[in-house]
């Protein structure tokens, strides 16, 4: 996409961080600009195979459209005397040891900048040292928040090494400026720089967020627990899983599979339009996630199964699917899986890609066998790189 930058007029940023923080990248660049260059990207990847776009879809909101966002803790290095000692924000452009110090986020919400320095506050009053990556020192490494954008829930979890919490003054000053339904703590002991504890408790709430994802035809509800898979942008969500449901009903298929299928958001989604869904996902943890959001929707026919695509695909695909969505992750879909498909796969395959270059390279080994009915581009990420590309595809 850089190439195209050069012929791009420069806005002034809205945030102060931006050029530091690795949270944005195109910040600097007006809104329908950045959608001609994320279409221009696509549709020059996807040209050598004949295709084209037929339509780029905005995200409903280009600003706090994130449901969650992760923080992280750092120390002030070289020490300053008489403090600070703490820093809360982004992992620093390019530089994965230092943490930004941020006093606002556009992305997640109006009311990040003041969680983030109480939260600051309160670790530097308590004497609740951050944890040092290199070292592998200190106790505060991450804060996940997660906020429902279709709803009032707000879910904020605490990832410490081991140690002991001053539980009720991190409550107070969480809730003196972020109106938080449920407060979690967890603790991670692993080096690995990850914000996945391997336990957590709710210190408050019921553990878990609500979200709504809203279609002209109804809506459906999604518990969303702190580890859980949930597309970042629901109000994108929307109108990328809406052109879904309305290609599966204009294509005509009763029975769809969805492969890598996470939490089940989209295998739901098309489940509510018609006769039997059935999703697909190695991770365990998300296919409980998602049975237990097909029984909170009364969605009998949606059924879920865990275990590898590439090794469940040859059964499912004789259950007799009409057509597959597939969301595989940002490499793309592995080639055993795309080995069957060309072999034995339905009529129709949606495809829904994060990566552009994975999806032009997949698309290059299925050409000989689907042929692409139509390309459109959903942008998610405002202010960043990243793009969804559907694409219809139907059996030569």
């Amino acid at each position: 996409m850089s190439a195209s930058l050069s012929s791009t007029t420069r806005i002034a940023a809205r945030c102060r961080h931006f050029g530091s923080c690795g949270g944005c990248a195109l910040q600097d660049i007006n809104y329908e600009d950045q959608l001609s260059l994320k279409s221009r990207k696509v549709g020059d990847l996807l040209a050598s195979l004949g295709l084209s776009i037929s339509k780029t879809h905005a995200s409903p909101e280009s600003w706090y459209y994130r449901n969650k966002m992760e923080f992280s803790f750092g120390d002030v290095y070289p020490p300053v005397e008489g403090g600070p000692t703490t820093l809360l924000g982004l992992k620093a452009k390019g530089r994965w040891f230092d943490v930004l110090n941020l006093q606002e986020c556009h992305l997640l919400s109006k009311e990040a900048g003041a969680l983030l320095s109480s939260v600051r506050a309160w670790a530097e009053k308590e004497r609740v040292p951050p944890y040092n990556s290199r070292k592998h020192t200190g106790m505060l490494r991450h804060m996940v928040v997660r906020e429902a954008k279709n709803g009032k829930d707000r879910l904020v979890s605490l990832i410490t090494a081991p140690g002991e919490l001053p539980k009720e003054s991190f409550l107070k000053a969480v809730h003196e400026h972020y109106p938080a339904t449920t407060v979690l703590w967890g603790v991670n002991g692993k080096i690995s720089d990850t914000a996945i504890p391997d336990s957590s408790g709710t210190l408050e709430g019921p553990g878990f967020i609500v979200e709504t994802l809203r279609f002209p035809e109804g809506e459906l509800r999604f518990k969303i627990s702190p580890q859980a898979f949930f597309q970042t942008n629901t109000l994108g969500a929307q109108t990328l899983y809406g052109i879904l449901r309305s290609w599966v009903k204009e294509s005509g298929a009763k029975n769809v599979l969805d492969l890598y299928c996470g939490g089940g958001g989209i295998t739901l989604s098309v489940a509510a339009i018609c006769e039997e869904a059935a999703g697909v996902e190695s991770n365990p943890s998300a296919i409980a996630d998602a049975k237990a959001n097909a029984e909170l929707n009364g969605l009998t026919n949606a059924k879920f199964f865990a275990g590898q695509v590439e090794t469940l695909l040859p059964s499912l695909i004789a259950m007799g699917a009409q057509a597959a969505i597939v969301d595989p992750p940002r490499a793309g879909l592995h080639r055993k899986a795309l080995d069957v498909l060309l072999a034995s796969g339905p009529q129709t395959i949606f495809y829904v890609s994060c990566n552009p270059e994975a999806l032009a390279r997949d698309l290059g080994l299925m050409k000989e066998v689907y042929a692409a009915q139509r390309v459109e581009v959903v942008d998610l990420f405002p202010h960043t790189e990243h793009v969804e590309t559907v694409v219809w595809l139907k059996r030569v």
